[in-house]
């Protein structure tokens, strides 16, 4: 599934690597490099000069400005001279004393000739009896010694001695791959240090939550973030690798961001991890090539997952009812109805994730004046779902300006179907001419099902769904999807208002191959998840496109003032 948690995960080892990186100590004269200091825990990569050139140029050429390739490829002229512009560079940070430090590799044959050129950035070069060259930069002394067809980089001159015979084998199948990879190998991090950023996380943590009020409000608080802050420490403890990839793909017409995580084998968190499968799905349908948008994920959950999940909601629930006892702002009686129904809802979402697995789709249909959105979901007992919706419905109907309920209008494959209608304001034209006068939000409650469907003829939308379901037996697709198409979206906004940058994007979009596609995927890896984001070129076109249309009337606004 493409989760929240996945992506506070990410988050969570961005600062991580960023706490990492700021413990570098400078390595004292008298500290050796560790026997297997040669192993990096870091590794950056970076694209080939050619290549990081190419893929300016064409980006820059899609957005229609191609003078900041023009100046990104003077530039790299300026500064590369005498580097090998057809290799990949690299920094590694290999442990030295238990502690790391970083290395660069620069694929040139002759770094006296490169800093020479940079003599008026760096000042002189001093060359030690072992040809060791030594810079300063700043207030920092830089050694760098000439290996084969490549130059070493280091803080210390130790450092040097842990660079790798050929660096070149450090890059594998990955040198031309991504125009910039990071890869943590958090194991070969020495559990001082893990225990060390984890320490400070928790002294943070203490001292933001000492200076709250020790209200209600503050304990749920405390327990939400305890939560968090455990999961946090469970992910330093049994992370194997993480790896982020950027790349510019000119053949595949994408710009992608990848990230890759994988867990100890056998650790609590690998476990969890391998429990996670893609499954087939009653909600398949959603995948479908007109939808301006859909989100799609089938996967089995494994029983420490479960057990994580209730412990989340239970600490939710929890977090809720505080809150709703500290504000007072209901009466008694109907915060009692409330927590009631809370119960109920959390108590059917417990049962359903008991159930070991999870299955929800959703689209988003788009064109001229026409938008319509349907949802179905797994769910443990869909007749008490019905069951809690009537009971809400009946106490909220007789309130004014409530909506209309049509409970058990008929039963369509098994699937029983509801209706809310809202009546849409008079005033709310435009509304009323995309949604009519009323909004009718189509509810069906089946066995083990949920769906839900508005927009103007949606009903038909839900039924196209519950005709698909369990006709799909297949598990062959990502744990998890998502995919927006901008044109549709864009030619749905322009017929309720029209603007000349979403003409320009729309006519743009209309001739591109992509219409404007953006996409999510997450999916299993060997004790690990991979999750990939990637935009088309559709959509850096459009962009390209509007700014273009943006400077046309700032041009022609600048020559009616009379600026020209």
């Amino acid at each position: 599934m493409i989760t929240i948690r996945s992506l506070r995960r990410t988050l969570c080892f961005g600062m991580l690597f960023t706490a990492f990186a700021a413990s570098t100590p400078k390595l004292l004269p008298a500290q050796a490099p560790d026997a297997a200091g040669g192993d990096p825990v870091i590794v950056v990569t970076l694209g080939s000069v050619n290549k990081l050139m190419q893929d300016v140029n064409y980006v820059s050429g899609l957005v229609g400005q191609p003078q900041a390739g023009g100046i990104f490829a003077m530039m790299a002229g300026t500064f590369t001279q005498g580097i090998d512009t057809t290799q990949p560079m690299a920094i590694t940070v290999p442990l030295v004393a238990g502690m790391p430090q970083p290395l660069a590799l620069i694929p040139t044959a002759d770094v006296k000739t490169v800093l020479k050129r940079l003599e008026a950035q760096t000042g002189p070069v001093d060359e030690l009896k072992d040809g060791t060259l030594v810079i300063a930069v700043g207030v920092n002394t830089i050694y760098i010694r000439q290996q084969g067809n490549w130059a070493i980089i280091a803080p210390d001159r130790d450092v040097l001695n842990l660079a790798p015979t050929d660096p070149a084998a450090i890059f594998g199948e990955n040198a031309e791959q991504y125009d910039l990879s990071i890869k943590l190998k958090m194991q070969k991090v020495p559990a001082p240090i893990r225990g060390m950023i984890t320490a400070q996380m928790r002294q943070g943590f203490e001292q933001a939550m000492s200076q709250q009020a020790g209200d209600a409000d503050t304990e749920a608080a405390r327990e939400i973030a305890e939560l968090n802050f455990n999961q946090i420490e469970q992910l330093i403890t049994d992370t194997d690798e993480l790896e982020f990839g950027f790349n510019v793909d000119q053949q595949g017409k994408e710009i992608s961001l990848r990230t890759r995580f994988t867990a100890v084998e056998g650790s609590p968190l690998g476990v969890m991890l391998s429990s996670q499968k893609s499954i087939a799905s009653q909600f398949s349908t959603v995948i479908r090539p007109d939808a301006a948008a859909f989100y799609h994920s089938a996967a089995s959950i494994g029983s420490d997952s479960v057990a994580q999940a209730k412990a989340s909601i239970q600490t939710a629930k929890t977090s809720v009812i505080g809150i709703l006892d500290t504000q007072g702002e209901l009466p008694p009686d109907v915060k009692e109805v409330v927590i009631s129904y809370l119960n109920r809802i959390i108590d059917l979402t417990i049962a359903s994730i008991e159930e070991g697995k999870s299955d929800f789709g959703a689209m988003l249909l788009a064109g001229d004046n026409n938008l319509q959105f349907a949802m179905g979901g797994f769910v443990a007992d869909g007749n008490e779902l019905a069951k809690i919706a009537k009971e809400i419905g009946g106490k909220l109907e007789s309130m004014p300006d409530a909506p209309t309920f049509s409970f058990d209008r008929e039963v369509y494959k098994g699937v029983t179907m509801h209706l809310v209608e809202f009546e849409i304001p008079a005033t709310e034209e435009e509304a009323r001419s995309v949604i009519g006068d009323e909004l009718q939000l189509h509810i069906g409650t089946g066995k083990q099902a949920a769906y839900l469907a508005l927009g103007k003829n949606s009903e038909g939308l839900l039924k196209e769904m519950v005709d698909a379901s369990g006709t799909d037996s297949s598990s062959n697709r990502p744990m998890g999807q998502m995919q927006i198409k901008l044109l549709p979206i864009l030619e749905f906004a322009q017929s309720i208002s029209s603007e000349d940058s979403v003409i320009a994007m729309i006519d743009s979009l209309s001739r591109s191959t992509d219409s404007g596609k953006i996409s999510l995927t997450q999916d299993t890896v060997p004790n690990g998840q991979e999750v990939k984001f990637s935009i088309g070129e559709g959509l850096l076109q459009a962009v390209g496109a509007a700014m273009r249309q943006q400077q046309l009337e700032a041009q022609q606004n600048a020559i009616q003032n009379g600026q020209f």
